[in-house]
């Protein structure tokens, strides 16, 4: 049964158009829940200010190489949608300092191998990347010279498929059953201790 998060049932009909299944964690997904410490803090924006516009949003991506995928072709016909704020954990970088590096590492965890936090979204999809290794993600990438899709992914798919997935299980504990592609994650970076900030705008979630 979904639950309508203080929605009315015009606006619940609406935000549930779209929407995908809910990614059952089997295998790394299974062990990222077992690692994970506790859910992401995350809590539904006021409705009447913070609703996104899926046509708006991607027709700025519309002429990018290669144009709007299929999925993110079917998203900008869907209704707008709630809006979510919601706690991120960032990878350490260049621009974390010494303490949070340290704070990052002291919670870590061993998950498929790899060692991250379990709250962390962006190693789950870097990981993924990683292994995926798709020629997309080159700066000089042109769609026009790919001959076969087959050349489009040159790691193992399956494996990056598998830490997607993860991620996703992870971001699940945190929504209503039946998020999915109903709603939205867009909000802006504040500080709030050494391992939670808040999450950047994203172009899906």
């Amino acid at each position: 049964m979904a639950m309508s998060v203080g929605l009315e049932p015009k606006e619940q009909k609406a935000a549930l158009e779209g929407v995908m299944p809910w990614l059952t964690p089997t295998g790394l997904a299974s062990q990222a829940l077992e690692k994970l410490d506790r859910p992401l803090l995350a809590w539904m924006q006021d409705t009447e200010f913070h609703m996104f516009d899926s046509a708006a949003h991607y027709a700025e991506y519309a002429d990018e190489p290669g144009g709007l995928s299929r999925l993110e072709r079917k998203i900008a016909k869907l209704p707008p949608r709630p809006e979510w704020a919601m706690e991120r954990v960032w990878s350490p970088d260049e621009e974390t300092d010494e303490a949070y590096d340290a704070a990052y590492a002291k919670t870590s965890v061993t998950i498929g191998g790899r060692r991250l936090h379990p709250r962390d979204l962006d190693a789950y999809t870097t990981i993924a990347y990683e292994l995926a290794d798709l020629a997309d993600q080159d700066e000089d990438f042109d769609p026009n010279d790919v001959e076969n899709e087959d050349d489009l992914v040159r790691g193992d798919l399956e494996a990056g498929l598998a830490w997607a997935a993860a991620g996703v299980c992870v971001l699940q504990q945190s929504l209503p059953y039946l998020f999915g592609l109903a709603t939205s994650c867009r909000t802006a970076r504040s500080t709030t201790g050494p391992l939670t900030a808040w999450c950047t705008p994203m172009r899906t979630c």
